[in-house]
């Protein structure tokens, strides 16, 4: 280690390489410690240049205290590519006064060697062989493990694809059933006559909703496009249609649409009476075509069939009297149906 402390300086100074020696090319730290008194700050120069030395980099540690004053390590990292006995150049350290003047010291130099990384000898000997190693080929097993495991990742990874794909496949909406166009139609009818447009003076919303709920259900119940139809553009397929509408006619569908449109675009105002009578004349379309569902054999009840309790006790009773009718054998009983005539004392 070298130290030079300066004359009249408050700063000492001292200096030290590892590793010493160390070989060529090494990274070698050039560890510099400063002992300064507190109150005064110690700096690196600027653009420090180690020549011949290659400067790696420059560390410096947090200040730390002795007691007497302050002390701080600034450890640089150097390389030195020659060979032999080499020493560190001296630089300048910059310290600051509490006053703010701005001093020099000087880091002594430092002496270390460096070794060659080959010794130089008159007669070298050649290193012996390491023996050859010997793989058996073809190694079956490594061969099959590695046809595994390569058949294990692409069907890991083409199973991986085939799950996400799976994943986020469109899933099919279930819809609820439609509601049946008449049911519709009626229920919209109800809220129209509890609207009471007519009674407003508001005729023209009123038979404007009519037509629109009665054309919904022609469209609905019927497949007819009539929504975006006019009275005139749909009085062909109405025609076209007319025995899938049945009972309703044609033309008296369009004999009430065209009375509506005289209400919607000639701004005629019939009496509330009368859109009430519309609407009325609207209902009795829907549910004159609304379809019937089959009745079941429960449904039916028996005709011409006696009742379990009446006649049946009254003939037990009457059996029991002297003037009962007298029992036809079950030999004589027709087996075709007997004609039923018309009693001559009624």
């Amino acid at each position: 280690m070298s130290s030079a402390p300066a004359i009249d300086s408050p700063v000492a100074i001292s200096a030290r390489v590892t590793p010493d020696p160390s070989q060529i090319g090494d990274l070698l730290e050039l560890e510099v410690t400063v002992a300064y008194p507190t109150g005064f700050a110690v700096n690196v120069p600027l653009g420090l240049k180690l020549d011949p030395m290659h400067l790696v980099s420059v560390e410096e540690s947090e200040p730390e205290s002795t007691g007497q004053g302050l002390r701080k390590v600034f450890t640089f990292t150097i390389q030195h590519f020659g060979v032999g006995e080499a020493k560190t150049p001296s630089f300048p350290i910059t310290y600051v006064a509490p006053d703010g003047a701005v001093q020099t010291a000087q880091v002594p130099s430092h002496s270390f060697s460096v070794t060659a990384l080959l010794a130089n000898e008159a007669e070298p000997k050649r290193q012996g062989e390491d023996p050859p190693i010997s793989l058996e080929y073809p190694n079956n097993t490594a061969e099959t493990a590695i046809y595994f495991t390569a058949g294990a990742l692409v069907a890991g990874f083409v199973s991986a694809l085939l799950f996400l794909r799976w994943r986020r496949r469109p899933r099919p909406v279930v819809l609820p059933p439609p509601e049946p166009a008449d049911r519709v139609a009626l229920r919209a009818l109800d809220r129209l006559k509890e609207a009471d447009y007519a009674g407003r003076g508001e005729f023209q919303l009123h038979y404007l909703m009519l037509t629109e709920i009665l054309k919904g259900y022609l469209e609905g119940r019927f497949g007819i496009d009539a929504l975006e139809r006019t009275t005139d553009e749909l009085r062909a397929a109405l025609l076209r249609s007319e025995a899938a509408i049945a009972p309703l006619k044609p033309t008296e569908v369009i004999r009430f649409l065209q009375q509506c449109d005289l209400v919607k675009f000639a701004r005629f105002a019939p009496p509330p009476s009368e859109a009430a009578a519309a609407v009325e004349q609207a209902r009795g379309m829907v549910v004159a075509t609304t379809p019937v569902a089959p009745a079941g054999p429960k449904d039916q009840a028996p005709k011409d069939r006696p009742s379990e309790t009446g006649p049946k006790e009254q003939v037990v009773k009457d059996m029991s009297s002297p003037a009962a009718p007298k029992l036809v054998p079950e030999a004589d009983i027709p087996t075709e149906p007997v004609p039923k005539y018309k009693e001559e004392d009624e």
